[in-house]
């Protein structure tokens, strides 16, 4: 929160004009944002709900693929420290 809230309502109604200018050029009053505001959430749903099904067709093809290999590497790499670790303890009881 600013220090001066008498600055932050000079900025906020700066910007609202600014706003407010700017969508009188493309003939966009408030009435019409209130009367679609609904299609509008509807709309930004269903352009998100679609973006993830399209990211989550790719994600699963390439988990088939990524997930075994990790699963090996990670198997590798857990054999190969415990054999570290092994081979450790038994030169310090030498």
């Amino acid at each position: 929160m600013p220090k001066n809230v008498g600055s932050l309502i000079v900025k906020l109604i700066i910007g609202s004009f600014l706003v407010g200018w700017a969508l009188t050029f493309f003939d966009i009053t408030p009435l019409d944002l209130l009367k679609d505001l609904t299609g509008t959430i509807g709309q930004i749903y269903s352009t998100a709900l679609s973006t993830v099904r399209w990211a989550a067709d790719y994600i699963l093809l390439g988990a088939v693929i990524v997930l075994p290999i990790w699963g090996i590497v990670a198997a590798l790499n857990f054999l190969q420290a415990k054999n570290r670790r092994k081979s450790k303890s038994s030169e310090k009881q030498d």
